[in-house]
């Protein structure tokens, strides 16, 4: 598990994906403390060439249960977002603290899809430990 520090504090690295077109596709890292805040960086060439966004939700996995939390829209831009995505209290209380993420493109423009291919692009996201 790969951890950066700065002046916030300690950042878990949840992975690195290209996110795709009505396909959720899921984060490599688990995600396993307890806070809410995670950090999304976008990587691309050319920002003023995105024509599109994405979808973030958590996914609770236990050995029984298969959910999804509320998905959150993020638009692609060169700065760092801090994001804000709690841990149900109901869940907290039962120790439910794993959760992956996953993302889903989608087009700022519909009737563009087809005419003007988008920009590939990546998000990596971190969540805060300490």
């Amino acid at each position: 598990m790969t951890t950066r520090s700065d002046d916030i504090g300690v950042w878990n690295f949840l992975g690195i994906i290209t996110p795709n077109y009505d396909v959720w596709t899921k984060f490599p890292t688990t995600a396993t403390g307890a806070n809410a805040t995670l950090r999304a960086t976008y990587i691309c060439g050319d920002f003023s060439k995105i024509r599109s966004w994405c979808w973030l939700r958590p996914r609770y996995q236990t050995a029984n249960t298969d959910q999804v939390g509320q998905a959150i829209r993020l638009y692609p831009s060169p700065n760092k977002q801090i994001i804000e995505v709690p841990i149900p209290q109901d869940f907290q209380d039962r120790s439910v603290y794993y959760r992956d993420f996953e993302v889903r493109k989608n087009s700022r423009y519909i009737r563009y899809i087809g005419r003007n291919p988008d920009i590939i692009w990546q998000i990596q996201l971190e969540e805060l430990w300490g």
